[in-house]
């Protein structure tokens, strides 16, 4: 049962992290494919502190969000007035910059040997999991709701301008740089928000979590179901992630002898949706027309 609340968090977190790359590309048009590296920043912050210094859990969590808000201020001002090319060359660059960081500062995060333990933020017996599960669930539920309402809101016109057609919108007197950098920024400090939240469920965290595959696998969720709705990011994350991870994995009766060959399957199938998608449904499976607009 423990899995199951692990798995189930685990899912909740990949949808969070789904919904804000929802909100950089498909409400901003940014092409962040640095997802794991503010997401793993994050996550590293938090361990630190918690697991090495003896900060209290809700002030890490606090403050790795902002650490991973001020670096990709740093890195918006750089990358943001650029194209959609450089935006993904710069943020998989940071992703990688982060990886290399976290393995090769040993004196700081023990390297490939691994952080940890951190705790979760309280200790409740029985009942711990669960009630971490509905912690997350319940910022997700406020993520999706923001996103939600954005989508009517006169920002949210005002970032789809941006989007759309950013000289046009320049050029009626709108901050343009200013909004997607501030948007970035506070995106991408959720992202380490969640990264925060990842540190705990794991307890222990190694180099090898800060993997291309996080931001592969939101970009794909968002793909499948997607871009341009909220309830998008949730069904390719169920569609994904809850498949494979909750269900093929946690009640599937797989034989021992064949469980090595799931998280191959995982990614042939992965693949296999992207593929579909592309050619039967270019704008996900809640996408529509209207989305071009």
């Amino acid at each position: 049962m423990a899995y199951l609340y692990y798995s189930l968090t685990l899912v909740a977190i990949y949808i969070g992290l789904t919904l804000l790359l929802h909100l950089q590309f498909g409400r901003l048009g940014i092409v962040n494919f640095g997802v794991v590296g503010f997401w793993g920043l994050g996550m590293y912050a938090h361990g630190i502190m918690v697991a090495l210094w003896g900060v209290p859990w809700v002030l890490a969590v606090v403050i790795a969000a902002l650490l991973v808000g001020a670096f990709a201020l740093a890195l918006g001002a750089l990358i943001l007035r650029l194209d959609g090319q450089a935006v993904l060359v710069g943020t998989l660059a940071f992703a990688t910059i982060v990886l290399h960081l976290v393995t090769t500062e040993k004196w700081l995060t023990n390297g490939v040997v691994g952080l940890g333990t951190i705790e979760y933020p309280f200790d409740w017996g029985s009942s711990t999991e669960p009630v971490f599960l509905g912690l997350v669930v319940a910022a997700i539920a406020v993520l999706y709701a923001y996103a939600v309402r954005l989508d009517g809101s006169f920002y949210g016109r005002l970032l789809a301008a941006i989007r759309d057609n950013e000289p046009l919108a320049h050029g009626l007197g709108k901050p343009t740089f200013r909004h997607k950098l501030v948007f970035f920024s506070v995106t991408c400090a959720g992202m380490g928000f969640l990264g925060a939240l990842s540190a705990s469920l794991f307890q222990f965290l190694t180099s090898n979590m800060i993997a291309p595959g996080v931001t592969f696998t939101a970009w794909i969720a968002l793909a499948l179901g997607g871009k341009g709705r909220p309830l998008g990011a949730i069904l390719g994350v169920v569609a994904t992630v809850g498949l494979f991870d909750v269900f093929i994995e946690t009640f599937a009766p797989i034989p021992p002898d064949y469980a090595l060959l799931v998280p191959n399957i995982k990614l042939m199938m992965y693949g296999a949706f992207l593929v579909a998608i592309m050619m039967y449904r270019p704008l996900g499976l809640l996408g529509n027309s209207q989305e071009h607009r």
